[in-house]
This record gives structure tokens, sequence and C-alpha cells, in this order.
């Protein structure tokens, strides 16, 4: 179905009144996918991150790069959590 065109490859250029029909045929397919892609990640994307969604976003790579960004693993929280269990036990011989 080519869904995943707009993941896989880049942007092509616009289209031009001197485009030939090759050039325009690709554009349509990489545009279609593009649409397709956005519209099947918002529709499932679960509702708690519902709030992430941007209407300035308008492709499926800088979807999936705006969810990455605001649920990157953050390893100060993670060390401060695994400290924070560690410092209180006692070495108890075993």
């Amino acid at each position: 179905m080519g869904i995943d065109l707009a993941q896989r490859e880049e942007q092509p250029a616009p289209l031009t009144a001197e485009s030939t029909p090759d050039v325009k045929k690709d554009f349509e397919m990489w545009d279609h996918s593009k649409h397709m892609s956005l519209m099947i990640m918002k529709h499932n994307i679960l509702e708690a991150f519902k709030g992430t969604e941007s209407e300035e976003i308008t492709q499926a790579k800088g979807f999936l790069d705006e969810i990455e960004k605001r649920f990157a693993k953050n390893d100060k929280v993670e060390m401060t959590s695994l400290l924070t269990s560690l410092i209180p036990m006692k070495y108890k011989g075993q």
C-alpha cells in the first residue's frame, strides 16, 4: 500500500510546470502516504497522549520526532529513583 513511504523517503521537490508525469506520480504517492500515515497515527494514539498533537506538524516523521522528544527517557530521574531506593538499604550479611 505504500503507507510507510513518507517515513522511508524524504519529501520530494515541489511540483513545477516542467515536472514530468513520473515526478508528479512520485510526489502524489509520497503525499498520499504522508496524509494516510498522519491520519492513522493521530487516530490510534492513546487518549493520554492526545495533548502532544500539534496542528503545525504536517509530516509523519515530524509527528514521531515530536512524540519522541516529549517522552524521551530521562536518565537523571532514573538515577535519582535508584539512589533513593539504595541509600536506606542496610547490609544484612547476605
